[in-house]
């Protein structure tokens, strides 16, 4: 099943960083509805946990903003 566009803003935020809480004040919901986003996305993804979601966000090209053009090299 593929992600929803809030899922993949989740995605993206998890590889940049972010904590939980930040997400959530961020996307303007609640700690908890971040963590259901994630434990979503884990089963998704075949993923267990944050390290290997970011992992798997970079080599997909997942971690960057919608809109976001890759970095120059």
């Amino acid at each position: 099943m593929p992600l929803v566009a809030r899922e993949r803003e989740i995605v993206a935020l998890v590889a940049q960083g972010y904590k939980n809480k930040e997400m959530a004040e961020k996307m303007f919901i609640s700690e908890q509805t971040v963590k259901n986003h994630l434990h979503n996305i884990f089963d998704k993804l075949g993923v267990s946990d944050r390290l290997e979601l970011a992992l798997y966000a970079i080599h997909k090209g997942l971690h960057l903003a919608a809109g976001e053009a890759p970095a120059a090299r």
